[in-house]
């Protein structure tokens, strides 16, 4: 497992990068506070679309009406349960079997 770098440790390595850079003669250009990267002052209208063109939709009627005639054949389908005579024991006041029913 791969463990992901802590905000100390990226930034102890970013402070090491920069230091190596202005070593090697490079310069840090000064920017004025406020100053934007947008051109302009907005933002550059070709990387979206504010109003898209509405897609088209694929139609799915009649794949709908297949799973639901499917749903309803599984459904009638389904076999009754069988109508068995159960054996139901028939108890006195004291607990003592008194006859047997099939229900």
């Amino acid at each position: 497992m791969i463990k992901r770098q802590t905000k100390s440790e990226l930034r102890k390595q970013l402070q090491l990068q920069t230091q190596a850079f202005l070593k090697k003669g490079g310069e840090v250009a000064e920017v004025e506070t406020g100053a934007t990267g947008l051109i302009n002052g907005s933002y550059r209208n070709a990387g979206f679309i504010l109003n898209p063109q509405r897609q088209e939709r694929t139609p799915l009627n009649g794949v709908l009406a297949k799973i639901d005639a499917r749903k309803a054949e599984r459904t009638q389908r389904t076999v009754p349960k069988s109508t068995r005579q159960r054996k139901k024991v028939i108890y006195d006041d004291f607990g003592e079997p008194l006859r047997v029913v099939f229900e």
